[in-house]
């Protein structure tokens, strides 16, 4: 809406006094002209000379002075208002009035603003207080990992320059600048600001399922360990019960102490186990409890006869190989098929065909194939060949366990070179690392825990006798680390290769931990990396596949998605794959996924906690393929201590001379009904260099010599 004006203005004059001196001027100029006419004619035609100079002297004095003609236009446009809410996971602790979410509160007010935007004559933008400072088109949801308040609202008010701030957040800032330190950036910039204080500081007890590790192609009628990571705060003074159950039936417990830090949430680890009696799939629940508080996640797992097929080839019987070849001899849910090589080659008792077989049609029916202390030497280059398209291509295992001899260095001169997951040196040097008798105390990594490998079932494996020699590995690029020494040095690397996975297994000395308990720990340690190996060909009822790694991840961390066929399958791959990611609240998220091999791979950040199902979006029908799943953590850092933090918005809101609020309805209240902002714009156009100005100036002079003249007057 605008307005105009139209004033008269003298151009030439500065203060409004100056305009007066011109006036009193002219209208002297014109007396003088009315008196001191000379002779003039008499009645009314002398009256109308005299007036006609006169006015032509007061015309020429307000002239100097340049009169104007200025146009004043105000303008009025809707005030720029911004409303920035806390996205951040502490936004939905349910500590508003009536239990409702901190979020919800904000969303109230987001909803009241955008209804009264009109009235109150704003221009409203609503972005989060993100890293991106993201717009908000709809409800805003508490999932960002961190709280960089201090600097997204910098940010935001650089960017998009309000007349008023409105902030709704609980104050809390868990990365980057604080808030005070962001009302000291924006001082001297005319910014209105108001904000509203959202949460409690109360401290009430916390209990967090943070993940659950189980195998999820689980054996039947074998012991499956599951171990499930806690959070807890504040708990009552109770022991915390952690149940797992199968199909609702519960078939382990465990009780825990409660964290002795109240105020901190502290970590907290049970372990449990379960035998699956029946095949196909199984629907596990565990269930924390600790007074009132409760907390359950479901998952589900198939269970399967893992009965494997192993090819075991060594150079003479030493001791790992011996006992590992017994204690799968003993495993119900594989079979064994051993050769020796020296000093040709035979089979290692009475399983198996009576020739070596290496061929491609005599691999197929072999799961996975166990290398001893060989080198490339004991083959000839055909088997090596088919060695490794079996590996590749019918997603088949390869466990390489070397020894003191050395000779395994050599296969990084053959056809199995670019499938070995780590450095192996010359032959001298591996053997070299072998003989040393240094103790080595095995150690489980992070990364073989959340693949559900390497579990020792109780007793850690650092705690087991020590191991006495060791090769000395440098994991390749790509190659994953399951297991190092007390000094971090890689002992067990895995790498895929194709549809299929090699594991290098660095220590030959397992048979140590025989002592008084059997096969118990040397058969656990070597039966997992064996099933870990040939994970690929378990029976699945789809043709094409989706693993996920990791498959739990916190809110940002790196994710890849791999899209492959089933182990000896030869179907035709389409030129574009998108997958589509479905998670809590029906979020929903689209990713392209690049060729990868025989398949496909994607790469994404995690997104909001939750649980999120994964399927193809585009590119191959989803009946045909097997989805995955992708649980996404919280931050910690969020969950930490979710209490509010009011005084941080009270110093932002100091800085700046603004108003905090805990209440919406205040908020709106004290916000003004009319945020309209008016602009003027000034125009002149000049009326003494006109021709219409000159032509008046002319006509009286014209007139008055004309009534001279006709009066016969000098």
């Amino acid at each position: 809406m605008a307005e105009s004006e139209v004033t008269l203005v003298f151009a030439a004059l500065d203060e409004p006094w100056q305009g007066l001196l011109l006036v009193a001027g002219a209208l002297a100029a014109a007396l003088a002209a009315w008196r001191w006419y000379g002779p003039a004619p008499p009645g009314a035609w002398g009256a109308a000379a005299r007036g006609c100079r006169a006015l032509a002297c007061a015309l020429l004095v307000l002239l100097l002075g340049q009169p104007s003609a200025q146009w004043t236009t105000i303008a009025s446009s809707p005030g720029g208002v911004l409303l920035a809410i806390d996205t951040s996971a502490s936004m939905g602790r349910a500590d508003a009035t009536g239990g409702a979410t901190r979020i919800a509160i904000a969303e109230q007010l987001r909803q009241q603003l955008l209804a009264e935007a009109e009235a109150r004559r704003m221009r409203l933008a609503v972005h989060a207080l993100d890293a991106a400072g993201s717009p908000l088109s709809e409800p805003p949801r508490a999932h960002e990992p961190s709280s960089p308040l201090g600097d997204a609202v910098v940010a935001l008010v650089e960017q998009r320059r309000p007349e008023v701030l409105i902030i709704a957040s609980d104050g809390r800032v868990t990365s980057g600048s604080s808030l005070a330190a962001a009302g000291e950036r924006l001082r001297g910039r005319e910014l209105r600001v108001f904000a509203l204080a959202l949460g409690s500081q109360r401290l009430d007890p916390e209990l967090f399922i943070d993940e659950v590790l189980v195998n999820r192609e689980a054996a039947l009628d074998e012991l499956e360990p599951v171990t499930v990571r806690l959070s807890a705060r504040a708990l009552p003074p109770e022991p915390l019960v952690v149940e797992l159950a199968v199909d609702d039936e519960t078939v382990d417990r465990v009780a825990l102490e409660p964290p002795a830090e109240r105020e901190q949430l502290q970590a907290l680890t049970a372990r449990l186990a379960a035998t699956l009696r029946r095949r196909g799939p199984a629907q596990l629940a565990v269930r924390a409890r600790c007074g009132q508080l409760e907390r359950q996640q479901r998952l589900q797992v198939t269970v399967s006869e893992r009965r494997l097929t192993a090819l075991l080839l060594e150079r003479e019987p030493r001791y790992e190989l011996r006992y590992l070849r017994e204690a799968l001899k003993r495993d119900s849910g594989a079979t064994v098929h051993a050769y020796l090589a020296d000093p040709r080659w035979r089979r290692w008792g009475g399983e198996g065909p009576e020739r070596l077989p290496l061929t491609a049609g005599e691999l197929a029916p072999y799961d996975a194939i166990i290398l001893g202390d060989l080198g490339a030497e004991a083959f000839r280059s055909s088997d090596l060949a088919a060695l490794a398209a079996h590996v590749r291509t019918t997603g088949a295992g390869l466990i390489l366990i070397p020894g003191e001899s050395g000779a395994a260095a050599s296969l990084a001169h053959s056809p199995l070179a670019e499938l070995l997951p780590a450095e192996l040196g010359d032959s001298a040097q591996l053997a070299r690392g072998y003989r040393e008798q240094r103790p080595r105390r095995l150690q489980r990594t992070a990364l073989a825990a959340s693949l559900g490998v390497l579990d020792s079932g109780g007793q850690p494996w650092e705690q087991l006798a020590p191991l006495l020699g060791a090769a000395a590995l440098q994991p390749r690029p790509g190659s994953e680390v399951l297991a190092t020494d007390q000094d971090g040095a890689a002992l067990v690397v895995a790498r895929s290769a194709g549809a299929g996975r090699v594991v290098l297994i660095g220590v030959d000395d397992c048979w140590r931990w025989r002592r008084g308990v059997g096969d118990r720990y040397l058969h656990r340690f070597h039966s997992q990396l064996l099933r870990f190996a040939a994970a690929a060909r378990r029976p699945g009822s789809e043709p094409w596949r989706i693993t996920v790694s990791p498959r739990r991840a916190a809110v940002g961390e790196p994710v890849v998605v791999d899209v492959q066929p089933a182990p000896g399958l030869e179907l035709e791959a389409p030129e574009e794959l998108t997958l589509r990611l479905s998670g809590p609240d029906d979020a929903s998220l689209v990713v392209p996924a690049q060729r990868r091999g025989r398949g496909y791979s994607a790469r994404l950040a995690a997104p909001a906690p939750g649980t999120w199902k994964i399927s193809p979006a585009s590119g191959l029908p989803s009946a045909r393929v097997e989805s995955g799943e992708l649980t996404v953590l919280a931050s910690d850092d969020e969950r930490r201590d979710p209490r509010a933090d009011p005084e941080a918005l009270r110093a932002f809101a100091a800085a700046l001379g603004g108003q905090v609020f805990t209440d919406p309805a205040a908020l709106l209240a004290a916000l003004p009904r009319d945020l309209a902002q008016s602009s003027a714009v000034v125009s002149q156009q000049g009326l003494w260099d006109t021709a219409w100005a000159f032509l008046l100036l002319l006509a009286l002079l014209a007139a008055e010599w004309t009534i001279r003249r006709r009066q016969r007057l000098p």
